[in-house]
């Protein structure tokens, strides 16, 4: 089995939004930094993932506390840019419309023939590929609140 999918299959909700945050902070973080800023019921709870996330190879202890390792690349479902998380979705959607925008000039401009077998898969592409983004999105927003 690869290391991703390791990380994927450990990496739950709670440690999700600790990385998150050492990603957005981009700073070292203490462990009670992360136990106020998420909300957490106790310093062990956040020491508990933070120590997770180090094992997991998501974050390394310095002197100053947690510091995210910023992994460029797909972490849980998420695209992660620099400081900013993206769900995996928002590929497939970007990909989709520019899809059906470029067929959709193409049949514009009279370059190609509209074709019902072509147009409506397309559509249904695009309408399940926002479905989807609109889902993983309202789960990324509520792992960060």
């Amino acid at each position: 089995m690869n290391r991703r999918n390791d990380v994927g299959n450990e990496l739950g909700d709670t440690a999700l939004r600790v990385y998150l945050l050492l990603v957005s902070e981009g700073r070292p973080m203490s462990i009670r930094e992360v136990q106020r800023s998420l909300s957490l019921s106790s310093p062990g709870v956040a020491y508990h993932h933070l120590e997770r996330l180090r094992r997991l190879g998501l974050a390394v202890k310095e002197e100053g506390g947690y510091v995210a390792v910023r992994r460029n690349g797909v972490v849980e479902g998420l695209i992660i840019i620099g400081s900013k998380a993206l769900p995996r979705a928002a590929f497939y959607l970007g990909f989709s419309a520019s899809l059906a925008a470029s067929y959709a000039v193409a049949v514009a401009m009279k370059a190609i023939a509209l074709d019902p077998m072509a147009a409506i898969p397309l559509a249904a592409l695009v309408i399940f590929s926002s479905l989807e983004f609109k889902e993983q999105w309202s789960k990324l927003r509520g792992a960060i609140k």
